[in-house]
């Protein structure tokens, strides 16, 4: 995709959000993400994320996520995983757990990395006030594309990333109604052979009751590998 025209759809889903969004949000999420290397092929990975409302002003959700990644070849992957998540309502946070697997992506086209996942969640969720634990099931599915820059032998340290990813709830492991989707555009920077920072704009719609939520959110990461 020419990079104006990625520009132009970025413009539309901002502005076409703000028009029809019946809540909106300005958020910062920054996360670290630490990789151990097991062997050529199999990874462990603990993640932490923090999550803020009015950009840094009110916490919003921590998440932690420890998970085990095992390369098919130099293009698949497969993933497993468990998340604590703890979110702020006002009555108090709701509390999830989830068991997740993953089949993980990338393929270069030309001077394009293309990328993504499906992945399954089974999530028991314990709300503020409510005695009983709520069971749920969620398939995520992300594509995006990594554009390197400044550097016509693909060596560049720092490229133009892009993706999109869509919540499915889903019942008997199918996918049946939506509940979220995330765009994300921003830059990833090769700091070192270790060290990866990627940094931009997200924007969340989220089904809320019978409207939505509209979050733009600066979101931060920085990939570690130990």
């Amino acid at each position: 995709m020419p990079l104006k025209s990625l520009f132009l759809s970025f413009l539309f889903l901002l502005f076409f959000g703000q028009s029809f969004g019946q809540e909106i949000q300005t958020n910062a999420w920054n996360a670290l993400f630490t990789d151990y290397s097991l062997s050529e092929n199999e990874t462990i990975r603990l993640e932490t994320h923090y999550r803020t409302k009015d950009f840094y002003s009110l916490e919003d959700q921590y998440l932690i996520r420890p998970s085990y990644t095992r390369k098919i070849n130099k293009n698949v992957s497969l993933s497993f995983g468990v998340t604590h998540l703890s979110t702020q309502k006002d009555n108090g946070a709701v509390k999830e757990n989830n068991l997740w697997q993953q089949f993980g992506f990338s393929f270069p086209i030309k001077k394009f990395k293309y990328f993504g996942w499906i992945r399954l969640e089974e999530r028991w969720q314990k709300k503020p006030l409510v005695a009983t634990t709520d069971y749920g099931a969620r398939v995520r599915f992300r594509t995006g594309f990594e554009y390197p820059l400044g550097g016509k032998d693909n060596t560049s340290s720092t490229s133009l990333l892009s993706f999109n990813e869509v919540f499915m709830f889903a019942k008997n492991g199918l996918p049946v109604s939506f509940n979220q989707n995330w765009t994300f555009i921003g830059f990833q920077k090769k700091i070192s052979n270790s060290l990866r920072l990627i940094t931009g704009y997200q924007r969340n719609t989220i089904q809320s009751g019978t409207g939505f939520v509209e979050k733009n959110i600066w979101s931060t990461l920085v990939f570690l590998k130990l």
